[in-house]
């Protein structure tokens, strides 16, 4: 191919992972940016571009190919023996810590972070092979080894994700997480942990926060804090609540569990009680993960949604691909959904 061609194939890369990131997108979402079957196809034909499924793609690095524990033990083996930490989104990935990257962060570089003692080398912070060194003056004191690889704890993880958790291609430091990306890590965390309240989470970060001092992207965390609640169950759940605070909504009751007009109690992912509104954050998991499992919740969640909706109840419901897409429209309905509420007079 030659190489004007192959420059221009390049730009669609980029262009790909600009309006899509991580996320997966198919033939209509490529018509509605512009680029056509046949930009596709060139893209795909110099790897740029992966199928993740029937017309389903990927931009290929968006999401590494290499398990966490391999890509940490490569890392760790690459330093000669020298005593190092694995840290930032592979220590995420060895935790089994939620990580939403939202679309608008573009193509991510994939990079192992490592922490090391600053007396123990003689280069700091440099990129080599996809790792990235981080020079400390001590370890933690709660490391941990996950399949014999040490990584930061799980809590030090998390708010590391957050301060630091976007390294996009066309950058040179990295980023910190927007408020609803870093309710899903933080409100999954302190759940894990044990945390039941959101006092309790508060509580558990603030215990940690000094160790951070000024460091880069704390601010992020600081913010966070505030709004973090274990009682999220799902990361969409968090994500959504998230959206819910970055655009004014007023904050939902969480968790609820109500009286339908067939007696029977259900609970519910958010509940607006004033307003007679639930919120309902369609997962796929909650559905089961075969055809009948799929029919018969889908046929429970019907019931249990017309029983509600008969005492009284509104419901407003949405999906991940709905946050992902067009989460403004969602926060829009709900906003609607509440200035409409039937006690409002």
């Amino acid at each position: 191919m030659p190489h004007h061609s192959r420059t221009a194939t390049s730009l669609t890369r980029d262009r790909l992972a600009n309006a899509f990131g991580s996320t997966p997108f198919t033939h209509a979402d490529l018509a509605a940016i512009g680029i056509s079957r046949g930009q596709l196809r060139a893209a795909q034909a110099q790897g740029y571009v992966t199928s993740v499924n029937r017309g389903l793609f990927a931009v290929q690095g968006s999401a590494s190919q290499e398990s966490a524990a391999d890509a940490a033990r490569r890392a760790l083996k690459s330093l000669d023996g020298v005593q190092a930490v694995i840290a930032g989104r592979v220590a995420g990935q060895l935790h089994s810590t939620p990580m939403i990257t939202p679309r608008s962060a573009g193509f991510q570089h994939s990079v192992t972070e490592v922490m090391v003692l600053k007396n123990s080398l003689t280069h700091f912070g440099r990129r080599t092979s996809n790792i990235l060194v981080r020079p400390v003056a001590e370890f933690p004191d709660d490391v941990v080894e996950i399949d014999g690889i040490p990584t930061t704890g799980r809590l030090h993880t998390a708010i590391d994700l957050v301060r630091m958790g976007l390294r996009p291609a066309n950058a040179t430091r990295a980023r910190s997480l927007a408020l609803p990306e870093a309710l899903v890590i933080l409100d999954a965390t302190t759940r894990n942990l044990g945390d039941l309240t959101p006092g309790e989470a508060a509580l558990r970060l603030q215990g940690l926060r000094p160790r951070f001092r000024q460091a880069q992207g704390i601010r992020a965390v600081d913010t966070a804090i505030h709004f973090v609640d274990p009682r999220s169950e799902t990361p969409l759940e968090s994500w959504s609540r998230g959206h819910m605070i970055v655009h004014g909504i007023p904050l939902p009751m969480l968790q609820q569990v109500l009286l339908g007009a067939d007696g029977q109690s259900y609970r519910v992912d958010f509940c607006w009680p004033e307003a007679r509104l639930i919120g309902e954050a369609d997962g796929l998991a909650k559905y089961g993960d075969d055809p009948q499992s799929f029919r018969r919740a889908k046929a429970e969640e019907i019931h249990r949604q017309r029983a509600l909706e008969k005492d009284n109840w509104r419901f407003v419901r949405w999906t991940w691909d709905d946050m992902a897409r067009r989460p403004l429209e969602v926060m829009r309905e709900l906003s609607r959904a509440l200035a409409n509420s039937p006690l409002a007079a």
